[in-house]
């Protein structure tokens, strides 16, 4: 840089150090309004630390979800017990007793009361349903191991959830890390404009902007934190959990390489997918109701006795018996179907499954990049300070190589995110760990 000039110079006097003891004060200033402000890390002393698997746990012991799910099972058991019932004999029990008056006299001259005592059982038996009730029962023996493939898939898409929320939190912390080394690197340019200020080799214009860029930084870092209290909560209502929750410190969003290939992932999705398991249930309770359905085509035999006893005075004396064999034809009942949506499930898997893959694969292949452009961002960084320091750039260099470093941790945080989501998405699709 050439000498100073003499408009330059007197910035060395006394009088006009004026202007950088302004900035500190705005400095200061900033400081104490931005500390004053509510933060999201003065508040989350109070969460309870949960490692990942604790907040899988928890999920699955409270999720509403899942408890549904558990409902529809039980509800499928008492179908199932309903249709064995089916198979066995109606026996009932009825009695009466009446006891009434006629408009007739009796030679006394008072009215006629006339009571009745009354008793039967009766029991009937189908002898022939066209087999409605073995295909009943398989309907609903199928039923619960629908309900149970269903719940399977619900209790995967709640680990996705859980650990899309759990990486989230992650990610948000791992940002306010980012956001708070940018504001070390804003106040150590401030220092040093100011150290370069005092020798002259820098102008009060450089020292403003440096103090907006170290506002800015706060700024961010306020807004990081807030948004990491966020993910607590939204953790919490994803865990089901009556206190707020949050990751562990030893929690990372660092990327394992899956051990997996396009190819064997398709053919582990073949055998353990969740959705084709409920399809595949769904459509075997389908045909054994449409079998139950045509069963009502064919005649019914119902074979039925009972015995009675009826008579005026207690106890009854009159006795009957009666036997009955019946039988019954439908002409027309309507019309019923059903349809299956295994072909559907199958071509959805096999697009969401190399869809979560490729995400995988790019979001690794993304994480490498990331951290290169961190490494080179740092190093530029440390170049613009010496070409400043020496009068070979200007602070517009020096805030852009800021810029460009803050951006590339920025998106190596967002790479890695995008990495354990795009597992997640393959666990939930698959139904088992690629990660253990």
């Amino acid at each position: 840089m050439e000498p100073a000039t003499g408009s330059d110079q007197q910035l060395h006097t006394p009088s006009q150090f004026l202007g950088v003891r302004l900035v500190r004060a705005i400095t200061v200033a900033a400081a104490a309004v931005l500390a004053a402000l509510p933060t999201g890390l003065a508040g989350q002393d109070s969460f309870r630390s949960l490692t990942l698997d604790q907040a899988i746990e928890m999920a699955l012991r409270r999720n509403p979800n899942l408890d549904q799910a558990r409902t529809n099972i039980e509800n499928a058991e008492h179908s199932r017990l309903s249709a064995w019932g089916g198979f066995l004999p109606n026996l009932s029990l009825s009695y009466g007793y009446s006891n009434s008056s006629t408009g007739r006299l009796d030679p006394t001259g008072q009215g006629i009361v006339s009571t009745s005592y009354s008793a039967q059982l009766g029991a009937s038996y189908n002898l022939f349903d066209g087999m409605r009730r073995f295909s009943d029962l398989k309907a609903a023996r199928l039923g619960v191991v629908e309900q149970n493939a269903r719940y399977r898939q619900s209790e995967f898409e709640t680990i996705r959830f859980v650990k899309q929320a759990y990486f989230n939190a992650v990610a948000a912390r791992d940002l306010v890390a980012v956001e708070q080394g940018r504001v070390q690197r804003q106040e150590d340019q401030l220092n040093f404009v100011e150290q370069q200020l005092q020798l002259g080799r820098a102008t009060r214009s450089d020292l403003l902007r440096s103090q907006v860029d170290l506002n800015n930084a706060r700024l961010a870092l306020l807004n990081a934190e807030n948004g990491a209290r966020t993910t607590t909560f939204r953790l919490t209502e994803v865990v089901g959990s009556d206190q707020r929750v949050g990751p562990v410190e030893e929690a990372t969003l660092e990327a394992t390489p899956l051990s997996y290939g396009r190819e064997q992932l398709m053919e582990m999705a073949g055998v353990s997918a969740p959705s084709l398991a409920t399809a595949k249930a769904a459509l075997d309770a389908a045909e054994a109701g449409v079998s139950s359905a045509r069963s009502s085509y064919f005649p019914n035999l119902n074979f039925s006795g009972g015995y009675a006893w009826r008579n005026e005075e207690f106890p009854p004396s009159n006795r009957s018996w009666s036997l009955s064999l019946s039988g019954s034809y439908p002409l027309f009942n309507g019309f019923q179907r059903a349809r299956a949506s295994e072909r559907s499930a199958q071509l959805a898997l096999s697009a969401d499954l190399d869809e979560a893959y490729s995400t995988s694969q790019s979001a690794l292949a993304g994480i490498d990049l990331a951290a290169q452009s961190v490494e080179l961002s740092q190093e530029s960084l440390r170049v613009e300070q010496e070409r400043y320091r020496l009068g070979l750039s200007t602070i517009l260099d020096l805030q852009l190589a800021q810029i460009t470093l803050s951006q590339a941790e920025v998106d190596l945080v967002s790479r890695r995110f995008d990495y354990q989501l795009a597992v997640a998405q393959l666990e939930s699709l698959l139904g088992q760990s690629l990660t253990q």
